[in-house]
């Protein structure tokens, strides 16, 4: 009986150790299956990725940077073109100078005589000094600009004239291709320069820094004058400056006398009608002349009256 339970206790025992070892080994490959297959993969792919990764992006990035700094040496022939822009600007300030000296002094007093056709009668006498001012467009650094070059007329190439009853031409030539030409007009026995025209070439030598497009030749005139009037057989003369607007050149005369339709007997000019300029700058003198005088005569009559006075004071009676 004992033996029977002995026999009973030993292989529930033996039942019970079978189920727990069934259970342990059970266990035991699930853990290890799910801690093999979840970090080995994860730690080798992590470990791989990384490490090649950002390895390589770095050693590109430090040879393209050092690269881009060759190309900034480029800024070195930027200075040089401007440089060399600005060595021409310098030249052309300079041709200014040209204006003064080619045309020569301003007051030289030029002499013309016109004669009749087929005579030794002359019909046209003048003598003045000519200088223009002609405004004309300009160039300068490249900005579009107005500017006025000043010619003064040294001498003529030529110069020839045309008479008749009514008027009296002067055809000057001079500089190497302009012209001016002056018409005086008579009318009831009083005559007046009438008409002025002047042909003149554009060029760099005597209009600085000029533009290209303006060089050539030019030409403008007015015809409804009416200056340096006189009457028939008087000459007219002004020393002062005149100045005749012709857009867009000035013509300027000074120490100027003519005398148009000429009589046969006048071998020079007759006598001289002043212009307001002259006779004003004279008329102030006489003010001037009249106050000295009386002045002076004030002074006469009070050293007069003081001698005067002196030599009838009575002197002591004696006693």
């Amino acid at each position: 009986m004992r033996f029977k339970n002995f026999l009973v206790l030993g292989l529930a025992l033996c039942l019970a150790n079978f189920v727990i070892c069934e259970d342990d080994t059970t266990t035991a490959p699930e853990t290890t299956t799910e801690s093999t297959t979840t970090l080995s993969p994860d730690t080798t792919t992590e470990s791989t990725t990384t490490t090649t990764t950002t390895e390589e992006t770095t050693t590109p990035t430090t040879t393209t940077s050092s690269s881009t700094t060759t190309p900034e040496e480029t800024t070195t022939p930027t200075t040089t073109t401007s440089s060399s822009t600005t060595t021409p600007e310098t030249t052309t300030v300079t041709t200014t100078t040209v204006v003064t000296t080619t045309t020569g002094p301003e007051n030289n007093v030029l002499n013309f005589t016109v004669y009749q056709t087929n005579s030794t009668q002359a019909c046209l006498r003048a003598k003045f000094s000519l200088a223009f001012n002609i405004m004309y467009p300009a160039i300068k650094s490249g900005v579009p600009s107005n500017e006025t070059t000043k010619v003064a007329v040294n001498s003529y190439d030529s110069y020839t004239g045309e008479c008749s009853d009514t008027f009296n031409t002067l055809s000057i030539e001079f500089l190497n291709g302009w012209t001016l030409i002056l018409n005086y007009t008579l009318e009831k026995n009083a005559y007046e320069l009438s008409m002025v025209r002047l042909v003149y070439r554009v060029k760099a030598e005597l209009f600085p820094d000029v533009d290209p497009s303006y060089v050539g030749e030019k030409r403008t005139e007015r015809s409804d004058l009416k200056e340096f009037a006189a009457n028939k057989g008087n000459s007219f003369k002004c020393t002062s400056e005149t100045k005749l607007d012709l857009e867009p050149v000035q013509v300027d005369f000074k120490n100027y006398q003519a005398q148009p339709f000429l009589d046969s007997k006048t071998v020079e000019f007759d006598t001289a009608i002043e212009c307001a300029a002259d006779s004003s700058g004279t008329s102030k003198l006489v003010p001037i002349i009249v106050g000295s005088s009386l002045a002076v005569l004030v002074i006469l009559v009070l050293v007069a009256y003081i001698v005067g006075r002196r030599k009838h004071r009575p002197g002591y009676q004696q006693v």
